[in-house]
């Protein structure tokens, strides 16, 4: 994470908090909304020393360039793009695309009472990065082990993991990320991978319910099952959390007979 003083005002990059559209503060000259944020390249762009196209080119940026902003100029795509804690210039958002790190350098834990007489412990371990080339999705990739108990029984299964490091849908504005987590076919009786599809929104601070591969595979009619989250450590607890939560009777039966 890397820090700027503008104006007197401590910016920190690489942190989760939503731009607060009532903070301003100068930048080369110019007033901007305090917004930091790490942002991706998507295409080779001039960086400029005022937020208009006729500004001096004082740089540029190459596709896939990963860079951090202090913040936007009001009712325009241009942001206030810092290198090394230093302003630099300005940057059109159009090729932008907000970015996340879904590395993380320990292990993630919990436990929780998933339901009545069924509790489970987890334990969710970084593997690497995959995409962000040829158009494709930045991701980071995980492995859950997780451990229940019912009754008398204790069983203990895999889960594989990924967050997109880049929105889910493609927008250069919403800060909105999506968390997989794929039971494979040796658990249930599907013949592919179960997946439980949370999506973690940034500017929210939250992990909701969004989807999954087989409905039926999911407890109630209309689940609309959310819980904070404001890192990715955080996010990725609750995305796994809601999925034990919202699994039905009919995956707990099949984890439980094919994994006992």
């Amino acid at each position: 994470m890397c820090a700027l003083i503008v104006a007197g005002v401590i910016l920190a990059f690489g942190g989760t908090a939503a731009a607060d559209d009532s903070k301003t503060i100068t930048f080369m000259g110019q007033e901007i909304i305090a917004a930091p944020g790490t942002y991706l390249v998507r295409k080779d762009v001039n960086i400029r020393s005022l937020p208009k196209t006729s500004g001096k080119r004082v740089g540029k940026f190459d596709d896939g360039t990963v860079i951090d902003v202090a913040g936007r100029v009001p009712k325009s795509e241009w942001f206030a793009a810092v290198e090394g804690g230093e302003p630099i210039g300005f940057v059109f958002g159009s090729v932008l695309s907000p970015i996340i790190d879904g590395r993380v350098d320990e292990d993630v834990t919990g436990e929780l009472q998933v339901g009545p007489g069924l509790r489970c412990g987890y334990r969710i371990i970084f593997m690497g990065k995959t995409g962000g080339e040829a158009g494709l999705i930045r991701t980071s990739d995980y492995e859950a082990t997780i451990v229940c108990e019912r009754k008398s029984l204790r069983v203990r299964f895999p889960a594989q993991m990924f967050i997109t490091e880049e929105p889910f849908n493609g927008s250069k504005k919403s800060r909105v990320f999506q968390i997989n987590v794929d039971l494979l076919d040796g658990l249930h009786d599907l013949d592919d991978i179960f997946s439980t599809i949370t999506l973690f929104d940034l500017d929210k601070a939250q992990v909701r319910f969004d989807k999954a591969t087989e409905p039926t595979f999911i407890g109630g009619d209309n689940p609309s099952e959310a819980r904070p989250a404001e890192s990715v450590e955080e996010a990725l607890a609750a995305a796994l959390e809601i999925a034990l939560i919202l699994w039905s009777p009919v995956v707990w039966d099949e984890i439980f007979e094919r994994a006992g």
